[in-house]
């Protein structure tokens, strides 16, 4: 099984370090997010990706843009915002159909099966609906749906990554995560996520250091459940790599 990762900066999933798109091995640089997935899908798996070469890569968010761009070139391909995706959740639903097509190429070229996990903050403000993350997220397992890819699994964090990690963090960890849920997600908002995390864990942390600290953390994904956005995240990855499994 192939682990295809998708996000938004060092400090969620990752990034390259070979100045490329696409990367595995020794050139993806993990962030907390990766090392916590791997950490999930081990015990199932009975071994862990990340001591294979190419058990986990990396696609970047600027990559995903130029695969846009070149399905742009092709009219059949082009994805409108519309009734169903309007310009706020149709984004959510492009990048899951772009990265279910590469999935798919990545799974020819290999002959094996991907589990594949896109990441976005949800980044919700305060006059923002409360459905909105729901549309998102359905937005997103739309977007795997359409690109006929059926093992995407989104993550999206309420309000952003940096509550889950900080469920983790704060002293007792696990306790009441529902509450992370509630923080803001501007970083420059008072007691903002960013800083709350920054205070449990001593000062603010670079990725590397996110991800080093991720690895010591037992980490209690049945408490962590607390919060609706990781239980969604958590209930549909056990889905996918149950159906990969059996």
């Amino acid at each position: 099984m192939i682990l295809i990762l998708s996000g938004e900066g060092p400090s969620d999933l990752g990034c390259c370090t070979n100045a490329q798109g696409h990367c595995s091995g020794d050139d993806f640089q993990p962030g907390p997010l990766a090392v916590l997935l791997d950490q999930l899908i081990t015990p199932a798996l009975g071994y862990a990706l990340s001591d294979h070469a190419d058990g986990i890569q990396f696609i970047s968010k600027a990559r995903l843009i130029d695969l846009a761009t070149e399905r742009k070139k092709d009219r059949r391909s082009m994805i409108l915002p519309g009734k169903k995706h309007d310009m706020e959740t149709g984004y959510f639903h492009a990048n899951a159909l772009i990265l279910g097509h590469a999935s798919l190429a990545i799974e020819k070229d290999s002959g094996d099966k991907a589990l594949t996990v896109l990441f976005r903050d949800h980044d919700k403000m305060r006059a923002d609906s409360s459905a909105l993350w729901g549309q998102k997220w359905k937005s997103m397992l739309d977007g795997f749906h359409r690109a006929q890819f059926p093992r995407g699994v989104p993550i999206l964090p309420n309000p952003k990554s940096e509550a889950w990690l900080l469920c983790a963090a704060k002293k007792p960890a696990f306790q009441h995560c529902v509450k992370c849920e509630e923080v803001p997600g501007n970083d420059d908002a008072p007691n903002s996520a960013k800083a709350q995390l920054a205070r449990a864990l001593g000062g603010e942390k670079s990725a590397p250091e996110l991800a080093e600290w991720m690895r010591g953390v037992d980490f209690n994904a049945a408490a962590a459940s607390d919060m609706p956005s990781f239980a969604a995240f958590h209930h549909r990855l056990q889905q996918v790599l149950g159906e990969l499994l059996h």
